[in-house]
């Protein structure tokens, strides 16, 4: 592979020679020198250069995105030629979003593993937004979603599993003592929910819409556990899904309500870059979560044991 075509990926997406140097672990000088040399070759100017920035050119831009495909292919290529060693170890790179990523996929890798033992993956936590558009850049192999539309048609996606979603607070809250629904109550609290762009603050902005409420006291937080012990604290109440306070409703810190006339559920999806080609390490996984799915649903034993971590 021609070194040159990764210097000039990196380079023009961190817009800056100095921070491609470092990235490369190369001098600037030697960055410039081959972005020229490649511009020869190519026989086009790729970059517009001044003292404050670097920025494609048209030209540039339609190369970046050649050089992009090709660099894929070529790990692509790396991948499955290591496959023909079957003691040689594999990578599988996986994203989840945090509800998922921290209370469910830590059994799922365990059990995984214990089946693949050459496969290691790598994990990345983050809100199902950021998951979505990391499948659409091809930067993981697989990702976890909390509800989340992935649009597009470069996107499958498949439904994995539900949760039921409960109101809670602090167990002596009004709340959770009032078995009937109180709108007003509900509509004054204050409420610590997810981050634009969690599955789980979409889910909660449903209720809000189903109950028709618009509450004025509103704390944003960018993590469950976080929210969790924001409330067993007392200062407020969440929508969270059920197996995610399961341990703190067990110890007693949190109370927990289902609001039966309206019966949303947290929807776990996985999803994967429609290509032709998924890296063996991938294809063992999604076999895997089929039969995961279909013969194990995430038991309720499996359950009790991830509430807990």
């Amino acid at each position: 592979m021609d070194h040159k075509l990764e210097i000039f990926v990196t380079t023009a997406e961190q817009q800056s020679f100095t921070r491609a140097a470092e990235l490369l672990h190369m001098t600037p000088s030697a960055i410039s020198l081959s972005i020229k040399a490649l511009e020869k070759k190519l026989g086009v100017r790729l970059f517009d250069r001044s003292n404050k920035y670097v920025q494609l050119t048209e030209a540039g831009q339609l190369s970046y995105a050649q050089a992009k495909e090709i660099l894929l292919k070529y790990d692509q290529l790396k991948i499955a030629l290591a496959d023909l060693e079957p003691s040689t170890a594999m990578s599988l790179s996986i994203g989840a979003a945090y509800t998922f990523g921290e209370y469910f996929l830590p059994g799922i890798i365990y059990a995984f593993s214990k089946r693949h033992p050459h496969i290691t993956p790598n994990i990345t936590i983050h809100n199902s937004k950021t998951i979505i558009e990391q499948i659409h850049k091809q930067e993981l192999d697989i990702g976890f979603i909390v509800e989340g539309e992935a649009n597009g048609s470069e996107v499958d996606m498949a439904l994995f599993a539900e949760e039921a979603m409960v109101v809670i607070a602090r167990p002596n809250h009004p709340v959770i003592r009032n078995p009937h629904v109180d709108l007003d109550l509900l509509e004054a609290e204050t409420w610590i929910i997810r981050e634009s762009g969690s599955g789980t603050r979409d889910v909660t902005d449903k209720l809000f819409a189903q109950l028709g409420i618009a509450p004025k006291k509103v704390m944003s937080f960018g993590s469950s556990q976080t929210i969790k012990e924001s409330v067993a604290l007392g200062l407020g109440i969440s929508y969270l899904s059920e197996s995610t306070v399961k341990s703190e409703t067990n110890l007693g810190t949190i109370g927990a309500i289902s609001l039966t006339n309206f019966p949303n559920k947290s929807r776990f999806h996985y999803i994967t870059h429609r290509s032709s080609f998924h890296t063996p390490a991938a294809q063992l996984f999604l076999d895997f979560l089929s039969s995961y799915v279909m013969d194990e649903k995430i038991s309720a034993h499996t359950k009790k044991r991830l509430a807990g971590l």
